[in-house]
């Protein structure tokens, strides 16, 4: 019996195509099976167990699938509710966070390369299931003041990272400079919510803010030397003074601090000048 040229599997006589990888028999092949043959060049690449689904079937695929997880839950706990009390109960506090959880997925699975549309229509639906659950339940509808205060806060501040991630593109650095001012923005939302002042917070971005400078500082720096350690201990002169305005209200320790590192920050700008004889002071101090 001949063999196949491509695959070597034993094919019957009366066969004109190799059932394994479908790859023609030539005739000499088959009349003279004792004979080796030549490994064909234009051979003929094995048909796929399954075909390949186009972009759409994928999709369709996908969504089916999340619709059925979605929904083989809410059935199963609406018909024991059901079969239980005669009307909906304790299964709504299931149906509503598992149908959330099934938009979600189908909305990262469908805008996954936008995440400026994912996550918004994420924090929206967690929203609404915080807003349903809260109709249901009569003890959370006095909190309904302050659900909506947070989630907007919340929301401002993930909207506004996501957008400068999404269009400036950053660097590590330029994020967590991003980042930093984000927090602190968020901190000083949260305690006007709380609180109607500006109080704990000050204390936060007393510590975020100077650090975020240092990080503005050093990308915008062209030459980095002892410069940089120049700059942070003036930052951190600012950061102590910040922090005993925030705490007491008014400079007092601060001040031995402050003098120490003023004295410590023009000893390294002064070296940096001095070693560096072709760098300008000017331009050693960025001015």
């Amino acid at each position: 019996m001949p063999y196949c040229p491509r695959c070597g599997v034993e094919v019957e006589q009366r066969l004109d195509r190799c059932p394994l990888c479908d790859t023609a028999i030539p005739k000499d092949v088959r009349e003279h099976p004792e004979e080796p043959g030549e490994y064909p060049e234009d051979v003929i690449p094995p048909k796929p167990l399954y075909r390949e689904l186009t972009r759409r079937q994928k999709r369709v695929l996908a969504t089916s699938l999340i619709i059925f997880l979605g929904l083989f839950p809410i059935a199963i706990t609406l018909g024991i509710d059901l079969f239980q009390h005669g009307s909906v109960t304790w299964s709504y506090y299931v149906l509503v966070p598992v149908l959330g959880a099934a938009l979600i997925a189908w909305f990262f699975f469908r805008f996954g390369n936008r995440p400026v549309i994912s996550v918004t229509a994420m924090m929206v639906i967690i929203l609404a299931i915080q807003l349903l659950i809260g109709l249901k339940s009569s003890s959370s509808r006095s909190g309904y003041s302050m659900i909506i205060p947070f989630f907007i806060a919340s929301f401002i501040a993930v909207e506004m990272l996501l957008l400068y991630i999404t269009y400036k593109r950053p660097k590590v650095l330029q994020l967590l400079d991003a980042i930093l001012l984000d927090v602190s923005f968020f901190v000083c939302a949260l305690d006007l919510i709380i609180s109607a002042s500006l109080g704990w917070s000050l204390i936060v971005i007393s510590c975020t803010l100077p650090v975020s400078l240092f990080f503005v500082y050093v990308i915008h720096a062209k030459k980095h030397g002892l410069n940089m350690a120049g700059f942070l201990f003036l930052d951190l002169t600012l950061m102590m003074l910040a922090i005993n305005l925030s705490t007491s209200g008014r400079i007092s320790w601060s001040i031995v601090t402050t003098t120490i590192f003023v004295v410590i920050a023009a000893l390294f700008y002064v070296l940096h000048i001095v070693l560096f004889n072709d760098t300008d002071w000017r331009k050693a101090l960025h001015l």
